[in-house]
This record gives structure tokens, sequence and C-alpha cells, in this order.
């Protein structure tokens, strides 16, 4: 009788450090996935000041901002 607590104590433990370590996978992923659509989103702006200054063209500005915001919606992020 004496073995079933030290089971039951065990496995709790086994499952809070696996759900503990699904848990801050997940969140590791959605940070990198915030971080990369930040950076797309930087670069667009930086484009448009490009195309202000006169360093890039609108028809080029338009696709690299059209190519970026595809990479932002395939991310699963809205702007």
């Amino acid at each position: 009788m004496k073995k079933y607590p030290k089971i039951v104590g065990w496995s709790v433990v086994i499952g809070f450090w696996s759900i503990t370590i699904c848990a801050l996978n997940s969140m590791n992923e959605r940070r990198e996935i915030i971080e990369s659509s930040n950076t797309a989103e930087d670069m667009i702006g930086w484009i448009v000041e490009d195309v202000a200054n006169g360093r890039l063209d609108s028809t080029t500005a338009d696709a690299y901002i059209y190519n970026l915001e595809e990479i932002i919606i395939n991310l699963g992020c809205t702007r």
C-alpha cells in the first residue's frame, strides 16, 4: 500500500513538468511568429520611406510590400 502514494506523487510531478514544457515551447513559437511579423512591418515602413526619399520606385515598392503583407498573413498575424 505504501507504493501507491509515491507513484501518484511522481505521476503528478511528471505530468506537471510535461505540461510546463509544452506551454513554454508554445510561448516561444508564438514569440518568434510575432517577432517575424514585426520585422516585416518594419520593412514595409522602410520601403515607404525609401519611396518618399526617391531611393526606390513605386512599382518595385508595391511588389515588395505585397510580398511582405503575404508573409504577415501566412504567419497568421493581421496588420
